[in-house]
């Protein structure tokens, strides 16, 4: 039985039956993949307040910044997650922008691939 096609945007954080006009990746999901990618989202959203909370702040630097490193891990791990659950065309967009270490570089262990 094949997945239905869902349509994420990880910009807007949103994930759609529909293809939006905006941007967006598609993926094959189930329930359950679907409440981990929207939990990672939310995650995302989060992770958003949170350092442009920081960035209003005109003497600290955002380098060595938890927030901004924790900022950076949870997309990464997001990114791969629709990597996992991506199309191929999805899959091929995410390995053009090499942001994911496991697609350069086979020895790394990033969370969100299947072994």
């Amino acid at each position: 039985m094949t997945m239905p096609i869902y349509y994420v945007s990880i910009s807007a954080r949103t994930i759609q039956a529909e293809p939006p006009e905006t941007d967006h990746l598609a993926i094959r999901a189930n329930e359950r993949q679907l409440e981990a990618l929207q939990r990672k989202l939310d995650r995302e959203d989060r992770n958003d307040e949170l350092t442009s909370a920081r960035a209003i702040i005109p003497y600290k630097s955002a380098e060595r910044d938890p927030a901004t490193e924790e900022f950076s891990a949870d997309l990464l791990d997001l990114y791969a997650y629709v990597y996992e659950l991506g199309t191929p065309e999805t899959k091929a967009h995410i390995a053009s922008m090499r942001i994911l270490p496991k697609l350069t570089n086979q020895n790394a262990n990033l969370p969100g691939y299947s072994s």
